[in-house]
């Protein structure tokens, strides 16, 4: 299988070689991104089966507080500090 893989990969990094317009320099990167293409083709049933983590879910409290973060409908309720107009600086603050 390495010999007949590593000829795939080789095969893939000249198409890639190719498409690009021939770049000097740029073999070691086309090798990657061919050996790589390669092992998600392979691997591509095995990244569709679900994970089993062993536990069973988000426990039921999360849900519950779900109340406790604030939504959209929160936003604009502060309210915005008012500018002091320049006329305001000279004014003395206890009059």
């Amino acid at each position: 299988m390495g010999a007949n893989r590593d000829d795939e990969i080789r095969a893939r990094a000249y198409r890639l070689w190719e498409e690009e317009g021939r770049p000097e320099g740029r073999a070691e990167q086309h090798w990657f991104t061919a050996r790589e293409s390669l092992a998600v083709e392979e691997n591509h049933e095995s990244t569709l089966l679900p994970i089993d983590t062993g536990t069973n879910g988000e426990p039921i409290e999360a849900v519950e507080n779900a109340g406790e973060f604030p939504t959209l409908t929160d936003q604009g309720e502060q309210r915005i500090p008012r500018r002091p107009k320049p006329d305001d600086a000279s004014q003395p603050a206890n009059s």
